[in-house]
């Protein structure tokens, strides 16, 4: 099969995605990305052992070889819940949201150039969130809405890499990424005034909008010595169009902007059947001002939502760490198991929104396979479970009209994926 129909293969896999899920877990981002790669704890910025490894690192595309990956993940957050008691507005409750099964799926090709460069074409679903509670959470606030409160936001990547081995034993790559966004938010009518919001009429209910953007990622994997491998990459952060239909509620006049990583790693081959790995991950929350200002800077009136850096979710920054195992027990079974522990990006003092996004997994236990059906083909699954976390602080402590109280917001995870893998 030449290049040009694997081409056009890879071009109509990627628009068959396309109705793609949230799925979140280091906050919004997901612990790790391909069926390899999640089944070591997300553990893999040094490793080049499947087409997602280019995701995860560029440099990595060197290395793969002329490789097609097809992967779908059954993703389950639930419980995710919040409750509110001793509120003196009439807004206490205990709500488990609804749509607990999410499909994630994957789709790459790498393509060798020559001995010393390649290239690769990728579609993934980078993370999102959601939360579909069956009641509305202001109920005794004008207009005294029954619509059911929550939000949908879906990140889709589609991105073209290129790598180089300036060096026998060192790589470098780089990866030019399209983002889109989807988004949509309901039952918030208690906001859509002009005392709260900078936009009345664009904070709640208006369908579903869009948004894209372009973005870089870096990356360099060398190899030392010793059956150790090292690894970086650097992803840029995303300035992404705006959400008109939710200008009103996101700061900046409906600018949600993807958040800028950098990782770095190691890969020990301890033998030739045990390969043992570790990353650490930085993810800039912080920076985007949707996401990262807080919550507690609304002042009905003064400091409104949808304004010029104006209140956000109030999530900080965070640190992730990675350890992977890789055990090859024969020719054609390869067991793997992983760790993933990542910071709460919520603290106590910024619940007040975060029921809208209770994105406060810490620990993953991961488990995978592959099975080697010939030599060019092979199926892999990974499972991982995300211990439940929660976290508890006072509502809305700067506005009293809110009734304060205590909130608290819970979540538990579980993800199920299986990858086909062909070499050409």
């Amino acid at each position: 099969m030449n290049n040009s129909k694997l081409i056009r293969i890879a071009v109509l896999a990627g628009l068959g995605v396309l109705p793609f899920s949230a799925y979140a877990t280091n906050g919004m981002n997901p612990e790790g990305t391909g069926v390899k790669n999640r089944g070591m704890g997300g553990a893999g910025v040094a490793m080049a052992n499947e087409v997602a490894s280019v995701t995860n690192n560029p440099a990595a595309v060197t290395k793969v070889g002329k490789l097609m990956d097809v992967a779908v993940g059954l993703f389950s957050p639930k419980p995710r819940s919040y409750s509110l008691t001793g509120n003196a507005a009439g807004l206490n409750a205990d709500q488990e949201s609804d749509s607990n099964y999410f499909v994630i799926p994957f789709f790459g090709m790498t393509f060798p150039i020559d001995n010393k460069s390649a290239w690769s074409f990728i579609i993934n679903a980078n993370g999102g969130m959601n939360t579909d509670y069956p009641k509305n959470a202001f109920p005794t606030f004008p207009p005294n809405s029954t619509e059911g409160t929550g939000i949908n936001l879906e990140q889709l990547f589609l991105t073209a890499s290129y790598g180089y081995k300036v060096a026998p034993n060192v790589s470098l790559g780089v990866t030019g990424i399209y983002a889109y966004q989807r988004f949509e938010a309901t039952g918030l009518q208690a906001f859509d005034f002009p005392a709260y919001t900078e936009s009345p009429g664009y904070i709640t209910s208006n369908g579903t909008d869009t948004s894209t953007g372009f973005g870089v990622k870096l990356g360099i994997q060398a190899d030392v010595g010793g059956n150790v491998t090292l690894g970086a990459s650097y992803q840029s952060k995303i300035t992404m169009s705006k959400f008109d239909k939710y200008k009103g509620l996101f700061a900046d006049q409906g600018e949600l902007d993807i958040a800028p990583t950098w990782s770095a790693g190691l890969a020990w081959k301890q033998s030739d059947r045990l390969t043992i790995a570790f990353d650490y991950l930085y993810i800039d929350y912080g920076s985007v001002h949707a996401i990262g200002n807080s919550t507690n800077t609304f002042s009905p009136g003064v400091v409104l939502f949808g304004s010029t850096n104006g209140p956000g979710f109030g999530w900080k920054s965070i640190n992730v760490f990675k350890l992977g195992f890789e055990y090859a027990s024969s020719d054609s079974w390869t067991w793997r198991a992983g760790w993933n522990h990542g910071d709460n990006p919520i603290e106590s003092s910024e619940v007040t929104v975060n029921f809208l996004a209770p994105g406060v997994i810490q620990d993953h236990l991961t488990l995978g396979f592959t099975h080697k059906l010939d030599q060019d083909s092979e199926l892999s699954a990974d499972f991982v479970h995300s211990f439940n976390n929660s976290v508890s602080g006072t509502f809305a402590p700067t506005v009293a009209g809110f009734g304060g109280g205590t909130m608290k917001l819970e979540m538990t995870q579980n993800y199920f994926e299986m990858g086909y893998s062909k070499k050409f």
